[in-house]
């Protein structure tokens, strides 16, 4: 929020000039100091309080006029423009319909504003008959430290109850600029959406934990029911993270700002990143292992193993990007993370249109079945039953734009292995369907991008 953005609130219309008045009792003549003081009114000035201060300067260097207060209204607002511990935690905004918004303190204080309050309230107790609390006093100063220095360098009066600065509805104030930006500009956590249950909140941060997992587990691994073929590693990690989400979701549930600051460290960028990161050297290791099972043969990932794990990525990464989707997070970039690891499965795939048992060099009775010896066969060149194409299937639910763009170099290569002797034609077809169609949502120069270099047909 910009300084303009209070000070358009014309705080100025009403100045007080008390802080002028302050200055001409500062000038006054003295009474004279050779004067004693008569018996009674020497007694009758220690046993009388000191009047209470008309202009209080709060901790923000602000200055503010209290002479229409009473005497416990000036103490409260000398508590929350002074020195005090008052600290935000998080807040939100309750109804937008209706502007009300929530602020939540620590202590468990809430102070509302707005909406169905026609002043702000707060749950201290302090403010039952009406005048404002320090806590709302606080709130107050807050909001008025971030109005223009033109503002700032005057004395602004307080309601006589303490609900509002120059007249103005601290709610007001508030809508003028969007809570958004007050909490940007004070620094506070903004909490938006509506509060989760613990399940949800528990379920949530453990899949932000599950990047650190140290087997690689990807997120619905990772939640699920521990195996006994985990690592003690993995075995500890999860331990902790069971600790960490039930002590995290604890404090969570009374501070929203401290889930704000975990989502802001894990994003969900962060989290695509490593998720694809994970599915990518998966996808690896299983062409690495079907390689090396024929070179040596002792692996045991065979070509119907292999197809298997791969199908499963494909799976992973479906799920992955319509969760995604359903939160509202199925950005660009996240849409190309997908497809360019639907793509690596599928170039792999059609590199591998061979025997794999042609050239062995260990002892081994090879199967009959192609679909047994030949990874190509067995997940592309043999249409399925319920008419699945391999990873076309997933890659075509993906927004086409900037997918050739990104991948054509193994798009092309993909192409030209696709040979029509051992592809089928809907395979084919649906193939040259996404390149084309990709091709056509494709920005053109026009459009600001950078030309890329002629390309033959695919």
């Amino acid at each position: 929020m910009s300084a303009d953005d209070l000070a358009r609130l014309s705080l100025a219309d009403k100045m007080v000039t008390t802080r002028a008045a302050a200055a001409r009792a500062r000038n006054a003549p003295q009474q004279p100091s050779h004067t004693p003081p008569s018996p009674s009114s020497s007694e009758s000035s220690q046993l009388s309080p000191s009047p209470a201060p008309s202009v209080i300067e709060s901790t923000s260097g602000i200055q503010y006029s209290v002479a229409a207060l009473e005497n416990d209204a000036r103490r409260r607002a000398k508590q929350g423009l002074g020195d005090n511990d008052i600290k935000m935690k998080y807040c939100r905004l309750l109804d937008d319909r209706s502007n009300q918004y929530l602020f939540y303190l620590e202590d468990e204080i809430q102070v509302a504003m707005g909406g169905r309050y026609a002043v702000p309230r707060c749950t201290c107790g302090a403010n039952e008959g009406g005048v404002a609390c320090k806590h709302i006093f606080w709130m107050l100063d807050q909001l008025a430290s971030k109005a223009s220095q033109s503002i700032r360098d005057q004395t602004l009066e307080l309601a006589v109850d303490g609900s509002s600065i120059q007249n103005k509805d601290p709610a007001d104030i508030i809508k003028n600029a969007t809570l958004e930006r007050v909490a940007d500009s004070l620094d506070w956590e903004f909490y938006e959406g509506p509060i989760p249950d613990d399940e949800d909140l528990q379920d949530e941060i453990g899949e932000m934990l599950s990047v650190f997992e140290p087997s690689e587990a990807l997120p619905a691994e990772f939640k699920a029911p521990p195996n006994s073929f985990l690592s003690e590693r993995s075995r500890k990690y999860r331990e902790f993270k069971d600790l960490v989400s039930e002590m995290f979701t604890e404090q969570a549930s009374k501070n929203l700002g401290l889930l704000n600051r975990l989502q802001a460290i894990i994003d969900s960028d962060f989290q695509a990143q490593v998720f694809f990161d994970k599915v990518n050297a998966r996808i690896d290791r299983t062409f690495q292992a079907l390689d090396e099972y024929i070179e040596h043969g002792s692996t045991g990932h065979d070509v119907p193993t292999c197809a298997v794990k791969l199908k499963e990525c494909v799976q992973v990464v479906d799920d992955y990007y319509h969760q995604q989707e359903r939160n509202g997070l199925d950005t660009p970039a996240l849409a190309l993370q997908a497809a360019s690891a639907l793509i690596r499965m599928m170039n792999g795939v059609v590199h591998r249109n061979f025997d794999a048992y042609a050239n062995i060099t260990w002892d081994f009775v090879p199967p009959d079945n192609p679909t047994d010896t030949n990874l190509f066969v067995c997940l592309i060149g043999v249409p399925a039953q319920n008419n699945e194409l391999f990873v076309l299937d997933t890659l075509r639910k993906l927004p086409p734009d900037g997918i050739v763009r990104n991948h054509w170099e193994m798009l092309a290569d993909t192409r030209t292995r696709l040979n029509p002797r051992w592809t089928p034609q809907p395979y084919l077809d649906a193939f040259q369907a996404f390149v084309s169609e990709s091709r056509k949502r494709a920005p053109s120069a026009s459009d600001g991008s950078t030309p890329s270099p002629k390309r033959p047909a695919v």
